[in-house]
């Protein structure tokens, strides 16, 4: 994981302090926008991620959600697919690079006449394995690493935040020991295992060992997923 830029951290921390769900959307516009990102939706879990009565949010054509739910394009969406076998971030172009169907194809290229040319993925993954995710879009936006890099903490926070405002009930008490939440702290500053365990005098293997019993607690299933949990809580502070 990265270390925060200046960028990111002021979007992570406005995105903390959002009162509503429209905040939200603003905030993540105005960090996706300069990277060529125009359109996004955040999406729980469904078999259609695109259908707007399932999404948290989102700012996708709408001329586009109507011709994807009318033609049940779901069902030939390579994208789809591809955010079911991987809980890592991709670009569309990474998920179609080996080849598609005929049906994909014609899938991706209607995409594009909508303005969608290329895409970025985060699949998120809860309790019980159920797939959420936000999927960023545009005519030509940035695949630079590090906007990549800023852009999937940006959309696990505003996630995360979406779905606190969303929920009615109060979140189940997570206890993290202490050195659970030293090794998670420094994981969020972009250390590895291997660091983790020379900067506090243990073993890489047992560095790891804290950051997957972190990630177990939240019911997570990747390590930057444990570290926005965290700070989202209050955890821990960068």
């Amino acid at each position: 994981m990265a270390a925060l830029t200046n960028t990111m951290l002021d979007a992570v921390q406005a995105l903390q302090r959002a009162p509503s769900i429209l905040k939200v959307k603003e905030i993540l516009r105005q960090a996706a926008s300069p990277h060529g990102f125009e359109h996004f939706l955040c999406w729980s879990p469904a078999d259609q991620p695109v259908n707007p009565g399932l999404a948290m949010f989102e700012n996708w054509p709408a001329a586009w959600r109507r011709c994807y739910l009318e033609n049940r394009l779901h069902a030939s969406d390579p994208i789809f697919e591809y955010s079911q076998r991987t809980p890592h971030p991709f670009l569309w172009s990474e998920a179609t690079k080996k080849g598609v169907s005929p049906a994909a194809s014609r899938t991706m290229d209607l995409a594009a006449s909508f303005g969608l040319r290329e895409g970025f993925v985060v699949p998120i993954y809860g309790i019980g394995g159920q797939l959420h995710g936000m999927t960023l879009a545009g005519r030509a936006p940035s695949r630079d690493v590090v906007a990549r890099a800023e852009l999937h903490l940006i959309s696990m926070y505003a996630y995360a935040r979406a779905k606190q405002l969303q929920r009615r009930e109060p979140e189940p008490t997570i206890r993290l020991t202490p050195r659970e939440r030293e090794a998670v702290r420094w994981a969020a500053i972009g250390k590895t295992d291997w660091e983790i365990g020379e900067l506090v005098g243990i073993s890489e293997s047992a560095a790891h060992k804290r950051i997957e019993s972190a990630k177990r607690k939240f019911g997570v299933a990747t390590r930057i997923q444990a570290v926005v949990e965290a700070l989202r809580r209050g955890y821990i502070q960068l």
